[in-house]
């Protein structure tokens, strides 16, 4: 038995218990594992911190891409940023209006394992006849992409720090807005945990608003990350918010091929609530716009460190 430790914060986190790592693998970006959990079953790791796990990924997955594929009025061409697992692909191809979903994913080797190793995650999503899978840079993909291309874009990059932090800049976020289509068109990522990183969740909060005149928060407890967990979505006139459970089952019914697990109507509205810990962390001192001249943030440490 093996113990998995991950710090939130210099100062507190949390482990779980493996039987053995199934598989591992070098990329030419990083060390890709699968190990076996008695809590979350299998679980994939990238440089030994926890991505994804069978048991609940759905509340990370679902309240990541359903807000923005419901609250746009018709998503056809989605990005996905990231995600290599799968997961979002495959909650974006759930919807029917979508067209082509391209997804960015900068390490080959994640595809490959995840989808010889972790199918359940997406359930079939990379032979999808809509998709389409780009090895590549997301920043460099996104920079290169003509105006408005995309009616939704999601990001589920890896947490700030090292080769990310270049994807949570101010001059980044307004790259994603130009390939957006209207004003409509909906921005989606994950905000950081405003418990255990108040800084950096106030940082995307601040950077984001530089760049958006709407930018709204909803928020979950995500089993596999260990704390409350933030996703952010960001538009010129959609809010995702707005949406109430009514309007969730109708459009949810219209659109979706199937029910999510996790992301229902009245779940929807709750995950939108106040939370008193992101209000407090918005006022963090060190809480400030992430430029490309300075992209590290406040917060930035190592969280396999001792």
């Amino acid at each position: 038995m093996k113990k998995i430790i991950e710090r939130l914060n210099p100062h507190c986190g949390f482990y779980y218990d493996i039987t053995k790592v199934l598989v591992r693998v070098r990329s030419a970006w990083q060390t890709i594992e699968l190990a076996e959990s008695l809590e979350f079953g299998k679980v994939l790791l990238l440089d030994g911190i926890t991505q994804v796990a069978l048991k609940g990924e759905e509340r990370y997955h679902e309240s990541l891409v359903i807000p923005a594929m419901l609250s746009h009025p018709d998503p056809q061409r989605v990005l996905v940023i990231g995600g290599g697992d799968g997961g979002v692909l495959r909650e974006v191809l759930t919807f029917g209006t979508v067209r082509n979903a391209v997804m960015v994913e900068l390490d080959e080797t994640v595809i490959s394992f995840s989808k010889q190793y972790m199918p359940e995650i997406s359930a079939g999503a990379f032979d999808d006849p809509r998709a389409e899978i780009v090895v590549g840079d997301g920043r460099a993909y996104v920079e290169q992409c003509p105006d408005t291309s995309f009616d939704v874009v999601i990001m589920d990059m890896t947490d700030p720090f090292g080769p990310s932090e270049k994807l949570y800049t101010r001059e980044f976020f307004a790259q994603v807005k130009r390939i957006l289509r209207g004003a409509e068109g909906v921005f989606a990522m994950h905000g950081e945990s405003p418990i255990a990183r108040p800084a950096a969740y106030a940082c995307i909060e601040k950077t984001l608003r530089k760049v958006f005149s709407c930018v709204k928060s909803a928020f979950t407890y995500v089993p596999m990350y260990g704390t409350l967990w933030s996703f952010k979505f960001a538009s010129g006139t959609t809010d995702c918010a707005s949406l109430s459970a009514k309007d969730v089952g109708s459009l949810l019914n219209a659109r979706c091929e199937r029910m999510p697990k996790y992301c229902m109507p009245q779940t929807y509205k709750a995950i939108f609530a106040p939370e008193p810990a992101a209000i407090e962390a918005l006022f963090h001192p060190k809480g400030r716009v992430i430029e490309d001249r300075r992209t590290r943030f406040p917060d930035a440490f190592d969280p396999q460190g001792a």
